[in-house]
């Protein structure tokens, strides 16, 4: 192959290299502003209630019967503790009707005999589902 044309082949295979590149590199999170914006969100959400262990609690639910004992009302920054009395294992999770909402700031299994406590860190009612169990329900009041 003359000289010329192997030129014109590497000229014309650098813009390739250079799309397949961009390609792995989105491809790997690259950074868009969508997957950015939705980290940025799930941090914010994140922060409205925590898993806080060793924390002392204001109030306690207990799951016993496949069902939560009742409803909690807290102050912000104050603590609500679950007791998982059943022999099954239950979750703690922020959604309704055995489903996480986006973001859930708080969704833990808590096994049989075990306490989960929650910090809540932002004013408002989130509802608690059990995602094993869909029937169970109850709410935290956060004031």
């Amino acid at each position: 192959m003359p000289q010329t044309d192997v030129a014109r082949l590497r000229r014309a295979s650098l813009p390739l290299a250079m799309a397949a590149s961009l390609v792995l590199l989105a491809a790997c999170g690259g950074g868009s502003s969508a997957s950015s914006a939705a980290t940025a969100s799930e941090g914010v959400a994140a922060a409205a209630c925590e898993v806080a262990s060793g924390a002392s609690a204001a109030e306690s639910i207990s799951l016993a019967s496949f069902a939560f004992s009742g409803e909690a009302t807290v102050s912000v920054g104050e603590s609500v503790s679950f007791t998982n009395d059943d022999s099954s294992g239950h979750t703690i999770t922020q959604g309704t009707g055995g489903t996480a909402i986006d973001g859930a700031c708080v969704d833990e299994t808590i096994a049989s005999g075990a306490t989960v406590t929650v910090t809540f860190n932002e004013p408002g009612d989130y509802d608690i589902t059990c995602t094993i169990h869909p029937a169970m329900q109850t709410v935290v009041h956060v004031e």
